[in-house]
Formats: C-alpha cells, structure tokens, sequence
C-alpha cells in the first residue's frame, strides 16, 4: 500500500510539474539592452550625474491570478542616487508604447507609491503593463519598446526615456523574477 501510494505521489508531480513548463514568460519577447543605463546631466559644468537608472524588460508574463499579475510586459528598473541630490520618483508617470505608439495600460507597480531615493542609495521596482482589453502580444507590433517616466530631482522635474528592441527569435534569457 505505501509503494503504491509513493507511486502516486510521484505521478502526480510529474503531471504537475509538466503543466508548469510554460513557465510565467510567453517565449519569444526578449528585448535589448539589458539592462538599459539612463543618466541625467547636469546643465551647469559640473557633468557628474546625480542620477543613474538601469532597466530591463524582462518579457511579456503570462497571466497570474495567483500572485495578482496581469497579462502584461514586465519591466524592472533600478534608481541609483550618486550624489546628494534630493530624488524622488512616482511610478504613475510610467508610460510604455510599442514603436507603433500603441500604449499599455498604466502598470502594477512593486513596491507601490512614491519613491525617495536618498543620496547614496538604491531602489529597485518592477513594473507590470497590462496589455490593451483583448490584445496579445501576437497582435500588436513589439518589434520596439520605449518606457518613459519622470523623475524629481532637486525639485527640478527630469523626463527620462529609453528604447528597447526585440532580439531575433531563438535567443533565450534566464528570468531571475524574484516577484
């Protein structure tokens, strides 16, 4: 009775982990740079950047109801304070466009609200864009990406931007999505 129960149990995880293969990415969406570096320049001599943001698209993430994910383009971004500027950043002027100017829906954002940044530290954040009602991937033109966001420095508003490209089918990133 217990080997039989053993072999169960061991059949049961096979089927389980089989229908999880797919993993959480849809295959086929991996954009460069990896990651991007966005650097903000000072306009008066000194050219030392008070700011550094690097970002990654991770890829497009299949629904998951469990964890409250969306069917969406997930982008991770790290802040970086260099200097003893005074940073803060607001996720809800996140904005991500296909190169055909077709926009996500606002993001899930992790962790939520504003951030501060304080001179020398550093802050990450993952986005999730939900893609438009009753649109996949497969239906909209991914060939490019471009993200852009706001940030207050010094209380001075910066607008930040960058552009991502498709890589070519057959290329393969190893997600290291801690969410």
């Amino acid at each position: 009775m217990t080997r039989a129960l053993g072999l169960l149990v061991a059949m049961l995880g096979l089927v389980v982990s089989a229908g999880g293969c797919s993993g959480p990415y849809v295959s086929g969406y991996t954009y460069y740079p990896q990651p991007a570096t966005v650097e903000v320049l000072r306009r008066e001599g000194n050219q030392q950047s008070p700011l550094m943001v690097l970002v990654s698209v991770l890829g497009v993430h299949n629904e998951d109801a469990h964890q409250g994910i969306p069917y969406s383009v997930v982008v991770r971004m790290r802040f970086e304070n260099v200097a003893q500027s005074k940073v803060t950043f607001d996720p809800a002027s996140l904005e991500l466009v296909t190169g055909t100017l077709r926009s996500f829906l606002r993001p899930r954002v992790t962790p939520a609200g504003v951030m501060s940044i304080s001179p020398g530290e550093r802050k990450e954040l993952t986005a999730y864009f939900p893609f438009p009602k009753d649109i996949a991937a497969s239906d909209m033109n991914m060939q490019n990406l471009r993200l852009r966001w706001e940030v207050t420095i010094d209380s001075t508003p910066v607008i930040q931007t960058v552009v991502f490209e498709r890589a070519e089918s057959g290329s393969t990133v190893d997600y290291d999505e801690p969410y």
